[in-house]
């Protein structure tokens, strides 16, 4: 299970730490929803280009969509800045999140064998892409009686990194989190086999892995999640957590689970159903990261 002891850093670290703290207890006296629309307004206008979001978001916009119009790029750009600027705000409190939104809507082709495999205590292998907002997706999961465990990163900032696998947690709601390393992949392995219910997201540049086409770009892509399910015998089953119009509301969808085949079609299959629906909806997916970073050789 990732590590939440007593952290080590330097002194920035720490006094960076400190403020970030200091500036969210502060938020914690704004009204909830206030403050989301609040910090989704500063990531979408100033804070967002002084952070080079803005830029991001627009540099992998050009990329993809050589041939849409600026206004319509703007406009996702937008959707994409404030909805990131709003699920950093509430996933700093958790249990106001879920508490806003108790009943998260939730539905698509896999609920069924989702919910069967629950029942049955078969392992469960979700996958996904940063959209909207994944605690939605636990949340929503957790009032039909599962924990959604996964793997996590280790944050630069060792001080916040501890801080932010205590908020993974959701008051207890959390299956099992991982870290990202040999040991976290044992242990995420062991947990599986015992019947847990797990997540990997699939749409972070990785330096190496298989090479596929993505969204009309190649790049490489781990094939770690359904390799996961292959030696687990899981569901390798996908969702989507996108946020609503009204920007506070959620809709999961769990879709149809894939056939277990080999790693790697597995994986491109799984790469088409994240493509899909980022062209479906394209401001639902956090164009920040950096997806193309990575580049499959022509050699």
């Amino acid at each position: 299970m990732a590590r939440t002891g007593k952290p080590r850093g330097t002194l920035r670290q720490k006094l960076e730490h400190m403020a970030i703290m200091a500036f969210f207890g502060a938020m914690w006296l704004v009204p909830y929803r206030l403050r989301n629309r609040w910090v989704g307004a500063c990531l979408r206008g100033l804070l967002g280009r002084m952070l080079g979001y803005r830029k991001r978001v627009m540099d992998n916009l050009d990329l993809i969509y050589p041939d849409t119009l600026q206004a319509r790029k703007l406009q996702i750009a937008n959707q994409v800045l404030d909805n990131a600027g709003r699920t950093f705000t509430e996933n700093m409190f958790p249990a106001q999140f879920q508490a806003q939104d108790p009943e998260i809507k939730l539905h698509g082709a896999g609920l069924e064998f989702v919910l069967r495999a629950h029942q049955d205590g078969r392992p469960i292998m979700f996958y996904s892409g940063h959209f909207g907002n994944h605690e939605a997706f636990r949340a929503a999961l957790y009032n039909h009686g599962l924990k959604v465990g996964g793997m996590v990163r280790r944050m630069a900032n060792p001080y916040f990194d501890v801080q932010y696998k205590r908020m993974l947690d959701i008051n207890g709601r959390s299956g099992p989190v991982f870290e990202a390393d040999k040991h976290g992949t044992l242990a995420m392995v062991k947990s599986l086999k015992t019947g847990t219910a797990l997540v990997l997201l699939l749409d972070l540049a990785v330096s190496n892995g298989i090479a596929v086409n993505f969204m009309g770009r190649p790049v490489y892509c781990s094939v770690t999640a359904a390799s996961f399910a292959l030696r687990t015998k899981a569901l390798f089953v996908p969702y989507f957590s996108m946020r609503n119009r009204d920007g506070e509301s959620f809709s999961v969808e769990i879709g149809a689970p894939i056939e277990h085949s080999d790693a790697e079609t597995m994986t491109r299959a799984a790469t088409k159903s994240l493509e899909d629906r980022v062209h479906a909806d394209p401001g639902n997916w956090f164009w920040i990261h950096r997806r193309w970073k990575y580049r499959p050789s022509s050699d």
